[in-house]
């Protein structure tokens, strides 16, 4: 690896630890390039701002959690004449990857899912609008394999739904280490987590329709 590519990753590595710990407000560039050993002038070449470099750092681990959500929609799929899966495939197909990859990352992994949790918060609506545009291909591909799934449950119900789901899924994983600890009853091995994780949000995918709009629309 380059002297250059070394920097990159290290100054990711050191944000998305400084971040998760200090949050993005209280993570200053000054802090990131002292761990680092770096400059702001390397900040600036390889990212150009602190918002720019937050956005790697997610970029760089959402970007194979999405891959492999979608390429696990896509043997499902592949493997129904119809398309049509069940809620609970679909559910774990969404929810199973950020849980394979966390333990795939290790303690790096943890962070990383501290730094997620602290997004929406700490940042302006500019860029969480911007950070939202990088789920658009894999949203909408479980959208529609949701309204395969339930065709009687309205477009409407179905969007709110999935922000659910897609909340469920972040508070567990951003918070669930430190909950557990303060109370024993949260004390789960992680794949009992996804088992109960994955039964409740597909209860609620596949909950009695409240909306008045009508199916499909």
């Amino acid at each position: 690896m380059s002297s250059l590519a070394n920097t990159k990753t290290r100054i990711l590595d050191v944000a998305e630890r400084l971040f998760g710990d200090h949050g993005f407000l209280g993570t200053s560039l000054r802090d990131i390039t002292k761990e680092a050993n770096a400059n702001i002038a390397s900040v600036n070449y390889h990212f150009g701002s602190k918002e720019a470099l937050l956005a790697a750092v997610l970029e760089r681990r959402l970007e194979p959690i999405n891959e492999l959500r979608l390429a696990k929609l896509d043997r499902l799929e592949s493997q129904t004449e119809d398309k049509v899966l069940s809620v609970e495939d679909i559910v774990r197909a969404f929810l199973e990857p950020p849980f394979a990859k966390r333990k795939d990352w290790g303690a790096q992994g943890t962070t990383f899912f501290r730094v997620l949790g602290r997004v929406h918060g700490e940042t302006s609506q500019e860029f969480r609008e911007t950070f939202m545009q990088q789920f658009d291909v894999v949203l909408q591909r479980f959208f529609t394999a949701f309204q395969r799934a339930l065709p009687n449950a309205p477009s409407k119900d179905l969007a709110w739904r999935m922000l659910f789901m897609t909340g469920s899924m972040a508070f567990t994983m951003s918070w669930g280490e430190t909950l557990k600890q303060r109370d024993e009853n949260l004390n789960r091995d992680p794949s009992e987590v996804i088992e109960l994780l994955s039964a409740y949000v597909s209860a609620g995918m596949s909950a009695t329709p409240t909306s008045q709009e009508n199916p499909k629309t």
